[in-house]
């Protein structure tokens, strides 16, 4: 009988497996991903406590509601708190947290049938993997749609990120609910599941490649070009040095020059995220500079001294989007 917990694990490997070997720019921390699939896998215990409240156990919609709402919110702290940036990294997270979730699921199921004595051997397991898919498959869209919304895909505003936060949560209950009420043949609909989950995953990580080279592209050579130009002091020969003069003629010469020193840092730490996520897909270690930790420091200081509407003004030169934020705090 063994055997029949054991073979609950297949799909998380298999899943996490095939997504670490799409996944070009190895960016995985495995601490994290084990942290994940853990995290998946202590809130299967709480959705199960929370779905032994009766009015709640017996609602298919209440029982996908807790679900999903317990899986996504490990999702969803760690892209507020920029530990993820890429649409890659996100769905290798979110299919681990599912993977974890579903795991615990078959776990339970299965003692649950032992106990009974209605244990079917293949039968068993194969129902276990449909529901595991069904949880890494759910996660993983709703990664990749809190990414897209913290990304400002669908507007930078306050407003626009919290409805497309609680929109991604109710397409992911939805689809939940859905599998839940069996539409179709299990077996069918695993199938399904399955070609969906690899074609979708495959195209994903395509376009995130093409998106990470896009914003290498766009923005290491300008930067160096300006952090060049600012250092000399040759403020006129780039638009942003231009637009940054601008600025010094409506704040105090004490202010210009601290917001002068906040994009000066912001450009050699971005610079070196750039730099190594380059060094990360060739296969290369990253270059740790012990200064830019210190660097980080001052830019938190900078920030507050100045205040939010200095800031505010130096976006242009700035990037604060959700990959660049990722990549000041992971990639240095």
């Amino acid at each position: 009988m063994i055997w029949l917990y054991l073979l609950t694990a297949v799909p998380l490997a298999l899943f996490i497996l095939y997504l670490l070997v799409m996944d070009s720019f190895k960016l995985t921390k495995w601490p994290t991903l084990i942290s994940t699939v853990v995290g998946g896998m202590l809130m299967y215990l709480v959705s199960w406590l929370i779905c032994r409240i009766p009015p709640i156990g017996e609602s298919k919609l209440l029982i996908s509601i807790v679900e999903e709402l317990c899986k996504g919110a490990i999702l969803y702290v760690m892209i507020a708190r920029h530990k993820v940036g890429l649409l890659g990294d996100a769905t290798i997270y979110g299919s681990a947290i599912g993977a974890g979730f579903g795991l615990m699921s078959n776990v339970f199921h299965l003692h649950h049938l032992v106990e009974v004595g209605d244990v079917n051997g293949w039968h068993t397991i194969f129902l276990g993997f449909e529901a595991a898919v069904m949880h890494i498959g759910c996660t993983s869209l709703l990664a990749m749609a809190l990414m897209m919304v913290h990304q400002g895909k669908f507007g930078d505003s306050r407003k626009a990120k919290v409805i497309g936060s609680v929109v991604s949560f109710a397409i992911t209950i939805l689809v939940h609910y859905i599998h839940a009420l069996e539409p179709i043949d299990p077996l069918i609909l695993t199938a399904l599941l399955v070609v969906y989950y690899v074609v979708s995953k495959r195209s994903l990580f395509k376009k995130n490649s093409k998106f990470v080279h896009e914003w290498l592209d766009a923005g290491i050579n300008n930067e160096i070009t300006l952090l060049g130009a600012l250092k000399r002091g040759e403020f006129t020969t780039t638009r942003a040095g231009e637009y940054l003069l601008t600025l010094k003629e409506r704040y105090a010469p004490e202010d210009f020059f601290d917001m002068y020193c906040y994009v000066q840092n912001y450009l050699e730490l971005s610079i070196a995220a750039r730099s190594n996520l380059i060094l990360k897909e060739a296969g290369l270690d990253p270059v740790k500079d012990p200064e830019n930790a210190e660097r980080l420091e001052e830019m938190a200081v900078l920030r507050k001294r100045i205040g939010p509407t200095a800031v505010r003004s130096l976006e242009p030169i700035v990037d604060r989007s959700q990959v660049n934020q990722w990549a000041l705090s992971n990639m240095i």
